[in-house]
Parts: C-alpha cells; structure tokens; sequence
C-alpha cells in the first residue's frame, strides 16, 4: 500500500518537448549560414538561436547524435564564430542543434 502511495506522488513526465522546458530563450531569426558534418560542408538558414543551440532550416540526410560545427554569429559582438554541437531533433524543414558549450 505505501508504494502505491509512492508511485502516484511521481509526477509525470511530458511526452512531448514543451517550450517552458527549454534552459535558455530563443532568439529569433533569418541568418545565412555553413556548418560541417560528416566531413562536408552545407548551407543553411539559422531560425532560431539561444545560448544552448540553434534550429537550421537546410536540406540533406542528417541523423539524430551526429556531430555538427555552425558558424553563426555566437560572439558577444555579432561576429561570426563557430559552436560545435550536435543534432537532438530533425524534421522535414531542417534540424536541432545543442552547443557542447554555452555562448556569450
């Protein structure tokens, strides 16, 4: 009996991403960019930004764990830098990325 107590104390975990989920706030916006994966070069748009990763609108076969390196405007000042990260999501529009590292 205590364990059923137990059990329905739990709350429950969201099945789906929630933006109120989200660590940092997005930023929104149309920036041209490149980024490298698997060993070659693709353009894209980035969408969104915030200190933990970014959403690019771009064609290709990606796959959800792999290895990314943007280039973006992730300095303090707007000058393009590079963040590496990887894919956490993709849809038929583009990709998710999470920074290994914070910016700004």
């Amino acid at each position: 009996m205590m364990n059923d107590l137990i059990q329905e104390e739990k709350p429950e975990r969201p099945e789906t991403f929630d933006k109120e989920c989200r660590l940092h706030e997005r930023t929104y916006c149309s920036e041209n960019t490149h980024f490298l994966a698997k060993q070659r070069l693709y353009e894209g748009k980035i969408r969104n930004i915030s200190q933990g990763g970014t959403y690019i609108e771009t064609d290709g076969y990606f796959t959800v764990g792999q290895e990314i390196t943007v280039a973006g405007p992730f300095d303090t000042d707007g000058r393009e830098s590079k963040q590496r990260g990887a894919i956490v999501r993709k849809d038929g529009r583009g990709i998710g990325i999470k920074f290994k590292k914070r910016f700004r």
